[in-house]
């Protein structure tokens, strides 16, 4: 969908930068280098470089990862067979306290310590294409649009569509398999979803956690509310850097 519409409005299909400053440097100094070349030799000037990434095409991307997530909601909406409410409580929905909130937050702050871990161990071994890259990229925070838009996909949207899918969904529906099971076939789902490799191993880490939460107090607000804290840490790190 994502290829389609920006094919259609004729933009350049590149979601991030380059690189870092340096990487970016290096490819205006080599630009620069060609261009004085042809100049001198009275060549056509060559085209500069894309470096940054497109945001037409970034908007795009947020746009249609909006789509993808209503159309999470509507296939659980009409593939559970349930009215609103009694999905509401299949789900567990209908009750929760604020007090709760600890045991979500106590798990974010063990998830990103132990995923800070992985991205040592990974970056000491030199095993580069396994570090875990965001998903939503850098280049959203050049525009004060874009960037409320990354926010309501990102900490809002993600969250409860996908706990709705992967966990109230995918995972509840294969419980009568066993916890086990049912979490390592949601964990894979969730994962793959994510379209990083880097991301793999950590987020099937994550995904057992969420399992784990909605599970053992038959709520999927505990759930809901780690996926939060999670995204919200991760978008605020990213605004911060």
């Amino acid at each position: 969908m994502l290829v389609a519409l920006t094919a259609l409005l004729g933009s350049d299909y590149q979601l991030a930068d380059i690189g870092d400053a340096f990487e970016k440097l290096g490819s205006v100094a080599k630009y620069a280098d060609v261009r004085l070349q042809a100049a001198s030799t009275g060549q056509l000037l060559p085209e500069p470089p894309h470096i940054l990434a497109d945001l037409t095409t970034v908007k795009l991307g947020l746009l249609t990862t909006l789509t993808y997530e209503v159309l999470l909601v509507t296939v659980v909406g009409g593939a559970s067979r349930q009215t609103f409410m009694g999905l509401v409580r299949a789900l567990g929905l209908d009750h929760y306290s604020a007090s709760r909130l600890w045991r979500p937050g106590l798990a974010v702050i063990a998830c990103y310590l132990l995923v800070g871990l992985y991205v040592v161990v990974v970056g000491a071994l030199g095993i580069d294409f396994l570090k875990p890259r965001s998903t939503v990229p850098d280049a959203i925070t050049r525009d004060a649009g874009t960037l409320a838009v990354g926010l309501v996909v990102a900490v809002v949207a993600a969250p409860l569509s996908e706990e709705l899918f992967f966990r109230g969904f995918i995972f509840g529906g294969l419980l009568r398999w066993g916890f086990w099971p049912a979490a390592l076939v949601a964990s894979a789902g969730f994962t793959l979803a994510h379209l990083d490799v880097g991301s793999m191993i950590p987020f099937f880490g994550v995904g057992l956690v969420l399992a784990w939460l909605y599970w053992s107090r038959a709520t999927l607000w505990d759930s809901i509310a780690f996926h939060f804290m999670f995204n919200f840490i991760s978008f605020a790190l990213l605004m911060a850097r």
